[in-house]
């Protein structure tokens, strides 16, 4: 969503951040005004003796001009009385006498007001004092007036109400211009600046570690997934990145995931980044489905002039995941100032981090039954961790297994695996704390073949323009292409008895003569093989991403108070993944089974495609030859399209409707949009003929949708006693789905500043997401099963107490005996066509405390809840089966995938996606802000400036129903990966040219499964952890800035409990911590 605002302390920032540096140096000639309109023309003001910060929006609305100030330098200050004809140079030299203010004009439309700092030396000090203004992060402590059209003086001319008409800055939040009022729906916001203080390589590692966000896919933990490795998608409220919506430039973003919208962040360069700004609630009314978590709106910069190169470096503590990024951008402005062009170039590369080169991945830690524990509640845990462990059923060398599967021939000897010959030995077993679980002894150490950061190379190029056509008629256009590069390292290959079985006969010729004795006394005819392949090397990939993003459009005034933007974007991803030395599970089988032909050379039975045999018994028994037959390079690749046409009116009814506190706000618009995706897996993967086995077959769909939307704004009162403002709003929006057909989505929300010192505010809403490609076009298929009738007599008490009353109301009699176990079922798989939106019904409520008696100090505290309904879900065929005549009726989505011939048996059953699941999430989030002038708090005895900024957020629940109804649900709000408290904490001090940043990060205990009893596991929670990082820079010109940097400086590294292999390499959870260890790096940023 987007607003406009007034009031945003980072609109201060942003719309002087293009031009404080020349407003101010103008300004050393022109003194504190600039000699302009402004001193020419004389105008009313009628403005009583009050706080300043109310008498600048007074003054702006009077006098038609942007002001800006910093919250903190107006705090606890009045402002005397200007009543009468003034120029606005001298009525605000009257309203600041005696305050310690100073002002000067930024541009035509902007007055900035700051203190006169003890540290202004010089010229250049109090010039340098203006331009941090616009680039400080304690600039979201601003404040910002705008002119209204209620504000103009009667009998103003067409100049007079073109002055008025200021830059507006596009927030988060909604479409609607605003004036003095400040949305009702939270917003995190980060600037440039801050960015730049966390000196990440990459925006989507900044953004990760914002406490909305949740555990998600990174650099950390994406080496199991080859076809997304790089690739970063948002998590918002930890409700899935399918909820997510990411925008750019308040404009929908291609997505970078076949089959669903969600956006890889990598392909956004940070150089460009001007803020990005964070709504965490329901936002489907103004920017429609997808946002039913939130809305990350990555603002850019459009508008450049200059040339600026961005250089960074880093390298861990340990001397490996080197990074190197360069940025380059460029602008101007062209034909007097009626357009500007940019563009901007930027690399980076980081490298990869093996597992085994940090110590406590080395560890190999994995939880085994406790050998004190005597039982149930005895106050023993029932497991606790073991050091050095691995899997001792699948040796390098193979073990051997009997035809039975759980035979070893212990008598015999065994179990029994082979040496670097080929010779018959027993397994050293190690320590046994489970049957399949050794400490010590001969497994594959599985770390070996871990990532802990997949490298990534990234190449991104941006360019755009806008330029005035005519004073109403703006044109612009955008474009970007982004290319990445990444890879993985997967493990070798494996094989069990129950798991892509290797089965040798007893007169295979690699069989060595004692085992085939072994096999011919206990009367086998041949033995199973268990292994991990890794003399068939490992499995590796490499992705390649191509991003390309193109926006042109019109924008301007139809009116002084009404703004127009029409535009067309197209967006393309192309994904290409090479998945390299992977096995052909026919080929493999084809080559295992050996003879010796009539010369006595070992051949295969089945000797087509120029078969080579292969020995799997012995820990490097493959030979080349024999690999190249079964093992193969072959590539998958996925593209996604996306093309948006939308059409927006933004304005203010000033002039036409003027109610006592102001104009109305509203915004109207039109969209249409069309997304398109499409895989290609290939033969290998389409046949299931490539490990593990199963078929993966290609998706291919589109869909397009056409909305209508609008927002309204309403000032209900301002300036009353317990009423210094009073605002509602509202939003609608109508869609047209090819797919689900209509959907609504509304919001409501409203405002109340009882006094200026704090700010109540609440915002209710339904929010939709539509299904995605993958979830209605994934390919069906059709298999046929045997099942378990749970109408039939023999089951009717087997299940819920409901069961057989729904059996009855489905026709079948109680004495009902299925065929179900005799005769197969046919069963449907896959995607959906008939699915549904999901439904969000959201709720937020909080306070702003903005205390005078506090200068500089503001808290934010909101309360959410977010409740999702007809989420998609799948079942297994048996659980649909069951769970349609368990539920309360059989009017439920589950009886609705079932079709009964008219004996009662099954004709079929779909256990395709469904809607069906629902989802639960609530918290609190805080926000806290103090910025100080040091040296004016302390009289100069402390000089320099201090800002603090807390973010914290509270996850109080969050919990998954598998389906509707469901008595207990999956509750994972401080389990692995979901801490109920997470803090970021930053304190920035800044001394002339000299910035020194400290960032603490905290997160709470968590539990590996909150299911768990307390005993069942030691350690059963991670314990809470800080982490700590520092940043210093120092200015050495105007526009020379250099720095450096240490992320987690005490170099924590992950909990015992993430440490878990399994854990740490697959899946999401173990992410939250820090996986890498400390990191330096240095930095240098020049301006020309």
């Amino acid at each position: 969503m987007t607003f406009k605002t007034s009031v945003s302390a980072y609109a201060l920032a942003m719309a002087l951040a293009s031009t404080a540096y020349v407003g101010s140096v103008a300004a050393q000639d022109k003194g504190p005004l600039q000699a302009s309109a402004v001193e020419a023309d004389t105008r009313t003001f009628e403005i009583e003796e009050q706080a300043v910060e109310t008498a600048l929006q007074r003054f702006a609305e009077q006098s038609g001009f942007q002001m800006a100030w910093l919250a903190n330098d107006a705090s606890m200050l009045n402002a005397k009385a200007v009543k009468g004809d003034y120029t606005p140079s001298a009525a605000m030299q009257i309203l600041l006498d005696g305050t310690g203010l100073e002002f000067r004009q930024i541009d035509e439309k902007t007055i900035a007001v700051l203190t006169r700092s003890a540290q202004k030396d010089s010229q250049n000090g109090q010039d340098e004092r203006w331009t941090r203004l616009a680039s400080a992060s304690g600039a979201r402590m601003a404040g910002m007036a705008q002119a209204t059209g209620a504000g103009q003086p009667q009998g103003a001319g067409a100049a007079q109400a073109d002055q008025q008409m200021i830059e507006e800055v596009v927030v988060t939040g909604s479409r609607i211009r605003r004036s003095g009022t400040a949305t009702p729906i939270p917003v995190t916001m980060l600037d440039a600046r801050a960015i730049a203080l966390n000196g990440d390589a990459r925006l989507a590692d900044t953004l990760n570690n914002l406490p909305a966000i949740g555990a998600t896919q990174t650099l950390a933990n994406s080496n199991d997934n080859p076809q997304e490795a790089g690739a970063n998608f948002l998590n918002l409220r930890r409700l899935g990145i399918d909820r997510t919506l990411v925008l750019v430039n308040g404009r929908r973003h291609v997505g970078s995931r076949p089959g669903t919208t969600a956006v890889d962040v990598n392909t956004i360069p940070t150089a460009m980044v001007e803020r990005v700004e964070v709504i965490t609630g329901g936002a489907s009314a103004v920017y429609g489905a997808d946002a039913v978590s939130g809305v990350v709106n990555l603002i850019m910069r459009d508008d450049f002039q200059g040339l600026k190169l961005d250089g960074q470096v880093g390298i861990t503590d340990e001397g490996d995941g080197e990074s190197y990024q360069l940025s380059l951008t460029a602008g101007t402005n062209f034909d007097d100032g009626r357009g500007n062009v940019y563009f901007n170039t930027s690399y980076d590369k980081t490298r990869s981090i093996d597992a085994l080169d940090r110590g406590y991945a080395s560890q190999n830690l994995r939880f085994a039954s406790n050998p004190a524990n005597s039982g149930p509640n005895d106050g023993v845990p029932d497991q606790i961790l073991f050091e050095n462990t691995g899997f001792i059923g699948t040796p390098g060398g193979g073990r051997v297994v009997a035809p039975d599967t759980l035979g070893l021939f212990e008598a015999d000897g065994g179990p029994f695996t082979f040496d670097q010959n080929g010779n018959l030995i027993s397994q050293d077993l190690g320590q046994l704390p489970e049957p399949f679980l050794s400490q010590g002894g001969d497994f594959v150490n599985l770390s070996a073949f871990d990532l802990l950061q997949v490298p990534i190379e990234r190449l991104i190029v941006s360019t755009g323009m806008h330029y005035d056509l005519h004073e109403k008629v703006t044109l612009f256009a955008n474009a970007k292409y982004a290319q990445s590069e990444s890879a993985t390292a997967g493990q070798p290959t494996f094989t069990l008895p129950t798991f892509s079985p290797i089965f040798l006969n007893a007169d295979n010729p690699f069989v060595p003569p004692e085992l085939q004795t072994i096999l011919a006394n206990n009367g086998a005819d041949g033995f199973f093989v268990s292994r991990t392949n890794v003399d068939q090397g490992q499995r590796r990939s490499r992705s390649d991403r191509d991003t390309i993003q193109l926006e042109i459009g019109f924008k301007g005034d139809i009116h002084p108070n009404l703004d127009y933007t029409v535009h067309y974007q197209y967006g393309r991803a192309d994904n290409t993944t090479e998945f390299q030395n992977e096995q052909i599970l026919s080929r493999f089988n084809q080559q295992l089974d050996a003879v010796r032909d009539a010369d006595g050379t070992i051949v295969c039975r089945d000797q087509s495609n120029g078969c080579v045999p292969l020995n799997v018994l012995g820990p490097n028994a493959a030979t080349a030859d024999a690999l190249a037959f079964s093992h193969v390079d072959f590539l998958t690749e996925g593209r996604l399209t996306q093309q948006v046409v939308n059409a927006t009116i933004t304005g203010d009814s000033a002039g036409f409707i003027d109610l006592p506190a102001g104009a109305l706000g509203f915004a109207l618009g039109t969209e249409y949009r069309k997304e398109s995706a499409e895989t290609e897996e290939g033969f290998l993967r389409n046949s299931g003929d490539v490990f593990p086995g199963g078929p993966i077959e290609d998706v291919a769909g589109s869909f397009d949708v056409w909305e209508a939307f609008g927002e309204i704004s309403v000032p209900v009162l301002r300036g009353l006693p317990f009423a210094e403002e009073v605002n509602l709003e509202a939003a609608v929006r109508f869609a047209d789905y090819s797919t689900i057909g209509s959907a609504t989505t509304w919001k409501v929300g409203g405002d109340w500043a009882p006094i200026s010192d704090i700010r109540f505010r609440a915002v209710v809403s339904q929010a939709v997401r539509a299904p995605n490609i993958g979830e209605l076009f994934a390919p069906t298929r059709l298999a046929n099963v045997f099942l378990e009738d749970p109408c039939d007599s023999s089951n009717l008490q087997a299940g819920a107490s409901s069961r057989a009353a729904n059996c009855a109301a489905l026709g079948l009699p109680a004495d009902f005996i299925s065929n179900a176990g005799a005769v197969t079922t046919r069963v449907l798989t896959g995607g959906n066509e008939n699915l549904k939106e999901e439904t969000a019904d959201t709720l937020t409520f909080g306070a702003v405390l903005t205390p005078r008696m506090i200068p500089g100090f503001s808290l934010t505290v909101d309360y959410w809840n977010i409740e999702i309904d007809d989420a998609v879900n799948s079942f297994p065929v048996q659980a649909v089966a069951n769970n349609c005549v368990d539920a309360e009726t059989i009017d439920n989505p589950f009886c609705e995938s079932i079709t009964r011939r008219p004996d009662g048996n099954f004709e079929s059953i779909s256990s395709q996606l469904i809607n069906v699941a629902s989802l639960e999430a609530a918290g609190i989030d805080i926000e806290a802000k103090y910025f100080m002038d040091l040296g004016a708090v302390t009289n100069n005895a402390v000089p320099g400036t201090l800002d603090l900024n807390l973010v914290a957020t509270y996850l109080d629940s969050l919990n998954f129903f598998a389906q509707e109804g469901q008595a207990v649900p999956d509750r994972e709000a401080g389990e692995l990966g979901d801490p109920e408290w997470t803090v970021n904490l930053r304190g920035t001090y800044e001394l002339g040219d000299l910035t020194f940043s400290l960032y603490q990060r905290f997160i709470s205990s968590q539990r590996l499964d909150l299911a768990e009893s307390p005993e069942f596991r030691d350690p059963n929670s991670t314990g809470s952890e800080w982490y700590t990082d520092l940043q210093v820079r120092y200015r050495l010109a105007d526009l020379t800035e250099v720095y450096f940097g240490v992320d987690n400086v005490f170099d924590n590294a992950p909990p015992p409990l993430a440490r878990v292999p399994e854990t740490r390499s697959f899946g999401d959870d173990a992410v939250v911590f820090d996986q890498i260890g400390r990191f330096f790096y240095a930095g240098v940023t020049v301006q020309f």
